[in-house]
């Protein structure tokens, strides 16, 4: 960790099993003064988030334009309702597997303006609800919204097979992870369960890793279904890392623990 030249203006990395607003509250509570973020990072997700105390939480909206780096791992061959592990399984076809050149194809088609359809699990706001409490609620999903940004670069930088049994593994071990919230942590495990016993764990699918910097607001589990959308096939997010926050890397980050 380097030193904080503005002590209010706090990077921090979250690691896996983090909630932001868990982190932006332990900190708050360490350092005595109102605390928020810059933007919130998935549970399922580790990387660079921005807390800002003090009167620097006035700055949140331009400390938040900052472009974003991540680093995910799209699997191809089964999609969840939430476009990554942290949800239930929708979607299986194991035979359509999309070959490197393919991909390499497609991304170019997704650089500059771009706009997504924001997913349902996440904590936009509609009508005053955050949009994950509509299903927990049992209510009726409203319209998603559209975002519209910048996608500045998107590379293919790894291409490779995987099983399918240690992948499930690995899953439901990331969410046993998730320390605080209600995420449908049951619910999924019992999914992902049920799934290994109904199927051919031994089948091997691909995986396809990418990098991507982007403009603020977008979230990158619509852009692998967009990805997903062109190439013809199913896929979820495996493993997601934003690597970059604004002028912020890992390098420069704290953790929870080393705020005082």
């Amino acid at each position: 960790m380097k030193e904080l030249t503005d002590p209010d203006v706090i990077p921090v990395w979250q690691p896996q099993g983090y909630s932001t607003y868990q982190i932006t509250k332990e900190i708050a509570a360490k350092t005595g003064k109102k605390a928020t973020h810059t933007g919130v990072l998935d549970p399922m997700a580790e990387g660079v988030i921005i807390v800002l105390t003090g009167d620097r939480r006035l700055e949140k909206n331009t400390f938040s334009n900052g472009t974003k780096k991540y680093e995910f791992d799209l699997v191809f061959g089964l999609s969840t309702d939430s476009f990554d592990g942290m949800g239930l399984v929708t979607q299986i076809d194991l035979s359509n597997k999309p070959f490197k050149k393919c991909i390499g194809k497609v991304l170019p088609l997704m650089v500059g303006d771009y706009s997504q359809t924001v997913p349902l699990f996440s904590a936009q706001r509609v009508n005053g609800k955050k949009l994950f409490m509509y299903p927990r609620l049992g209510l009726p999903s409203p319209e998603l919204p559209v975002k519209k940004g910048t996608i500045f670069n998107l590379e293919l930088i790894g291409y490779s097979q995987i099983q399918l049994a240690p992948l499930i593994t690995e899953i439901t071990e990331k969410i046993k992870k998730i320390r605080l919230g209600e995420f449908r942590q049951e619910q999924i495990l019992l999914g992902w369960k049920s799934l290994s016993e109904s199927i051919d764990v031994n089948e091997m699918l691909v995986q396809a890793t990418f990098k991507v910097e982007t403009s603020r607001g977008l979230y990158i589990r619509s852009l692998s279904q967009d990805i997903c959308y062109k190439l013809g096939v199913l896929g979820f997010v495996t493993r997601l890392v934003r690597t970059q926050n604004g002028i912020y890397t890992k390098n420069e980050c704290c953790t929870v623990e080393e705020v005082c």
